[in-house]
Protein backbone atom coordinates (compact mmCIF):
# COMPACT_ATOMS: atom_id res chain seq x y z
CA UNK A 1 0.00 0.00 0.00
CA UNK A 2 1.55 3.16 -1.29
CA UNK A 3 1.49 6.82 0.97
CA UNK A 4 -0.78 8.36 -1.64
CA UNK A 5 -3.62 5.86 -1.22
CA UNK A 6 -3.74 5.81 2.75
CA UNK A 7 -6.49 7.69 4.08
CA UNK A 8 -6.17 9.78 7.20
CA UNK A 9 -9.10 9.93 9.89
CA UNK A 10 -10.74 8.24 12.52
CA UNK A 11 -8.47 5.39 13.83
CA UNK A 12 -6.08 6.10 10.92
CA UNK A 13 -3.25 8.89 12.12
CA UNK A 14 -1.11 10.57 9.39
CA UNK A 15 1.87 8.18 9.07
CA UNK A 16 4.30 10.47 10.50
CA UNK A 17 2.38 10.56 14.01
CA UNK A 18 2.17 6.29 14.44
CA UNK A 19 4.04 4.86 16.93
CA UNK A 20 7.31 3.63 15.66
CA UNK A 21 8.52 0.03 15.71
CA UNK A 22 9.74 -1.01 18.57
CA UNK A 23 9.44 2.07 20.85
CA UNK A 24 6.91 2.30 23.47
CA UNK A 25 3.58 4.73 23.48
CA UNK A 26 4.91 5.51 27.19
CA UNK A 27 8.42 5.42 26.95
CA UNK A 28 8.99 6.96 30.73
CA UNK A 29 6.31 4.65 32.21
CA UNK A 30 5.15 3.65 35.53
CA UNK A 31 7.78 5.70 38.27
CA UNK A 32 9.80 3.37 40.50
CA UNK A 33 8.40 2.71 43.79
CA UNK A 34 4.89 3.85 43.22
CA UNK A 35 2.36 1.36 44.54
CA UNK A 36 -1.23 0.27 42.73
CA UNK A 37 -4.50 0.68 44.49
CA UNK A 38 -4.40 -2.81 45.87
CA UNK A 39 -1.14 -2.31 47.83
CA UNK A 40 -2.21 0.90 49.14
CA UNK A 41 -5.65 -0.16 50.19
CA UNK A 42 -3.95 -3.43 52.02
CA UNK A 43 -1.20 -0.75 53.68
CA UNK A 44 -3.99 1.14 55.01
CA UNK A 45 -5.84 -1.74 55.73
CA UNK A 46 -3.36 -2.76 58.17
CA UNK A 47 -2.90 0.48 59.94
CA UNK A 48 -3.28 0.37 63.80
CA UNK A 49 -5.85 2.53 65.50
CA UNK A 50 -7.37 2.69 68.99
CA UNK A 51 -10.86 1.34 69.70
CA UNK A 52 -12.34 1.76 73.24
CA UNK A 53 -14.84 -1.29 73.88
CA UNK A 54 -16.05 -1.37 77.20
CA UNK A 55 -13.81 0.60 78.83
CA UNK A 56 -10.88 -1.00 77.41
CA UNK A 57 -8.49 0.66 75.13
CA UNK A 58 -6.76 -1.62 72.46
CA UNK A 59 -5.23 -1.14 69.69
CA UNK A 60 -6.67 -3.27 66.27
CA UNK A 61 -6.00 -2.96 62.04
CA UNK A 62 -8.35 -0.98 60.25
CA UNK A 63 -9.39 -3.96 58.90
CA UNK A 64 -10.94 -5.61 61.80
CA UNK A 65 -12.34 -1.89 63.04
CA UNK A 66 -14.49 -1.89 59.69
CA UNK A 67 -15.47 -5.37 60.60
CA UNK A 68 -16.90 -5.17 63.88
CA UNK A 69 -18.29 -1.77 62.75
CA UNK A 70 -20.46 -3.66 59.77
CA UNK A 71 -21.13 -6.36 62.47
CA UNK A 72 -22.64 -3.88 64.72
CA UNK A 73 -24.59 -2.39 61.84
CA UNK A 74 -25.88 -5.67 60.60
CA UNK A 75 -26.87 -6.92 64.49
CA UNK A 76 -28.94 -3.72 64.88
CA UNK A 77 -31.04 -4.58 61.84
CA UNK A 78 -29.35 -2.28 59.05
CA UNK A 79 -30.51 -4.16 55.79
CA UNK A 80 -27.47 -2.71 53.90
CA UNK A 81 -25.21 -4.10 56.71
CA UNK A 82 -26.63 -7.11 57.07
CA UNK A 83 -26.81 -7.69 52.96
CA UNK A 84 -22.51 -6.60 52.56
CA UNK A 85 -21.73 -9.11 55.85
CA UNK A 86 -23.75 -12.06 54.19
CA UNK A 87 -21.79 -11.30 50.90
CA UNK A 88 -18.53 -11.16 52.56
CA UNK A 89 -19.08 -14.66 54.29
CA UNK A 90 -20.28 -16.09 51.30
CA UNK A 91 -16.78 -14.62 49.49
CA UNK A 92 -14.79 -15.96 52.50
CA UNK A 93 -16.20 -19.24 52.29
CA UNK A 94 -15.36 -19.80 49.00
CA UNK A 95 -11.97 -19.34 49.79
CA UNK A 96 -11.70 -21.24 52.78
CA UNK A 97 -13.27 -24.46 50.77
CA UNK A 98 -11.03 -24.30 48.13
CA UNK A 99 -7.77 -26.24 50.75
CA UNK A 100 -5.60 -27.21 47.31
CA UNK A 101 -4.57 -23.11 46.99
CA UNK A 102 -3.50 -22.72 50.62
CA UNK A 103 -0.98 -24.78 52.63
CA UNK A 104 -1.37 -28.02 53.56
CA UNK A 105 -2.21 -28.86 57.09
CA UNK A 106 -0.28 -31.96 58.40
CA UNK A 107 -0.98 -31.06 62.07
CA UNK A 108 -3.78 -33.08 63.32
CA UNK A 109 -5.05 -30.93 65.77
CA UNK A 110 -4.81 -28.11 63.17
CA UNK A 111 -7.30 -29.96 61.12
CA UNK A 112 -9.57 -30.09 64.08
CA UNK A 113 -9.58 -26.46 65.02
CA UNK A 114 -10.05 -25.71 61.73
CA UNK A 115 -12.95 -28.02 60.96
CA UNK A 116 -15.02 -26.39 64.04
CA UNK A 117 -14.17 -23.33 62.59
CA UNK A 118 -15.85 -24.07 59.16
CA UNK A 119 -18.77 -25.28 61.41
CA UNK A 120 -19.67 -22.52 63.02
CA UNK A 121 -19.11 -20.08 60.17
CA UNK A 122 -21.20 -22.26 58.38
CA UNK A 123 -23.75 -21.93 61.08
CA UNK A 124 -23.93 -17.94 60.92
CA UNK A 125 -24.66 -17.98 56.85
CA UNK A 126 -26.71 -20.88 55.47
CA UNK A 127 -26.56 -21.47 52.38
CA UNK A 128 -30.41 -22.71 50.76
CA UNK A 129 -29.48 -25.03 48.45
CA UNK A 130 -29.44 -24.66 44.72
CA UNK A 131 -27.91 -21.00 45.67
CA UNK A 132 -24.42 -20.51 44.03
Amino acid sequence: MSDSSYETGYGRPPRSRQFTKGRSGNPKGRPKGSKNFATIFRDVGHQKIKVTNNGITREITKFEASAMQLMNKATTGDMRALNTLATWVRLFQKIVDEPEKSAPITNEADKIVMANIFKRIRKVDPQPEGEE
